[in-house]
């Protein structure tokens, strides 16, 4: 008899959708767990239990600090410096986490980070720190100028900037009280500016004058400066996970797409994935389900992949360090018949993660 070695209970925004939460407007929504769960996270079945592919990272990503263990910019060159922050679990491999006490990453000035005009905020967060104030991240400081913040008041989501004349500009949105992860993305394009939740527009507001640029002033993530010769303050508590800052708004496909992709993230390197024979495939993994031996077949070539295979308690049954860049025959003769969970590592990146059935 087979075993089942994968299960999950989960809920996903559908749910809120199905209660008649989600409503196209900037006030604020309180939305509760509806199974009462703390085991339960803001992602779908199919984010979690199918083999979903990572989503093509929209044109135009700025920065991404995907906290892989550092601050680093995988993308561009706006490294962060971290204060006291730790990292565990996030939805995609590790997160930064933050104890809402005194860590902090620090973002030295950047022309490219002053986004006066269009742009796109995009994360995922678990709040586990409900402070009076807790900044996810902000470019500018509180007594001088803003361009752009994100943050919680207790449990409602914000987005803010200052604008040319120093009026605080404000849109609300959903206040999450479940302790889960959920995805969220600020898009500011034109004198309009929108929030997302878990793929789906919880408000949007308009707004007369421009953002004031924060030339020479820093970008910080989990924190806030008042201004550039203080100490920080309205520490964020909890992880933050895959933030990336765009320089133009981003559709709601694109934001979807991310959201839909789950613990699979954004590509790293353009590298596409796939468990079927799609002869558009970069990667194939076959046959499946497997006996004893299953190839992973690769079309085009990759740097220091690595494989992880798990059982249903998340623990590491097996690992295959190095793998060929045409085509590689992985052995599970010696694990039991059941259903397993594969994660595929590119440079120390989670590029791909699905399912793998032995019988």
């Amino acid at each position: 008899m087979k075993k089942l070695y994968f299960i999950t209970i989960c809920i996903s925004a559908l749910s809120f959708a199905q209660q008649g939460i989600i409503a196209n407007s900037s006030k604020n929504h309180s939305v509760q767990n509806v199974y009462n769960s703390p085991e339960s996270t803001g992602l779908s079945e199919s984010q979690t239990t199918q083999n979903v592919v990572c989503a093509i990272p929209p044109n135009s990503l700025i920065s991404w600090w995907a906290a892989e263990d550092n601050a680093n910019d995988s993308v561009g060159n706006n490294n962060g410096t971290p204060n006291g922050v730790s990292y565990s679990t996030g939805t995609v491999n590790s997160a930064f986490e933050f104890d809402g006490v005194n860590d902090v990453v620090n973002v030295p000035s950047s022309t490219n980070l002053d986004i006066t005009g269009d742009v796109t905020v995009e994360f995922w967060a678990l709040q586990t720190v409900f402070n009076e104030e807790n900044t996810v991240l902000c470019k500018g400081t509180e007594d001088e100028k803003i361009t752009y913040s994100i943050r919680f008041l207790g449990q409602i989501f914000q987005c803010v900037f200052k604008d040319n004349t120093g009026a605080d500009i404000v849109l609300g949105g959903p206040a999450f009280e479940d302790f889960q992860w959920h995805h969220y993305a600020y898009v500011r394009q034109g004198n309009q500016h929108i929030i997302y939740a878990d793929g789906f527009d919880f408000g949007w507001e308009m707004f007369a004058n421009p953002p004031a640029s924060s030339s020479g002033l820093p970008l910080t993530i989990g924190a806030q400066l008042n201004n550039q010769n203080s100490d920080y303050s309205n520490f964020f508590g909890g992880q933050l996970d895959e933030i990336g800052i765009y320089n133009r708004a981003l559709s709601s496909i694109e934001i979807q797409s991310i959201f839909n992709a789950g613990a699979s993230g954004k590509c790293i390197n353009g590298l596409r994935v796939s468990n079927g024979s799609n002869e558009g495939s970069v990667l194939r993994i076959y046959p499946n389900p497997v006996k004893n031996v299953f190839t992973i077949n690769l079309k085009s070539p990759s740097k220091d992949l690595k494989l992880k295979i798990y059982d249903g308690l998340g623990k590491v049954v097996k690992t295959v360090n190095e793998l060929e860049n045409n085509a590689s025959k992985i052995d599970i003769s010696e694990l039991n018949n059941g259903m397993y969970l594969y994660s595929l590592y590119s440079q120390g990146h989670l590029v791909k993660s699905g399912k793998i059935i032995k019988n």
